[in-house]
């Protein structure tokens, strides 16, 4: 089966997150709070319509940072559902997204 060509698939957006936390997050937390977030605000159909996408290497563990790619129709919903998490594996925290982009390039520039 062909992929779709970029002129129909469905555009993405990238956020850029930061965590408050007392403690260091690990991404394998992170990973199971915004899966069990997405899952509780927006249900199953709409988290997997949202084809979330948290990327591993762009994830700072030292400075609590990283990037998270999101279909463009749900970001809104997406973020609500980030704002949503108040700890990760008993660890107390919130996600801050900082940025919003259509390129992860311009993420970076930062």
């Amino acid at each position: 089966m062909k992929p779709l060509p970029p002129s129909i698939r469905e555009k993405q957006r990238y956020l850029k997150f930061s965590i408050h936390a007392e403690e260091t997050i690990e991404f394998g937390e992170f990973v199971d709070a915004v899966w069990n977030s997405a899952l509780s605000y927006m249900g199953s159909k709409d988290a997997g319509k949202a084809n979330h996408w948290i990327i591993k290497n762009k994830f700072d563990e030292k400075d609590q940072q990283g990037v998270i790619k999101v279909e463009k129709s749900s970001v809104d919903d997406f973020r609500a559902a980030l704002t949503l998490i108040d700890s990760f594996a008993g660890k107390n925290g919130f996600v801050e997204v900082t940025e919003v982009s259509g390129s992860i390039k311009k993420l970076q520039s930062d």
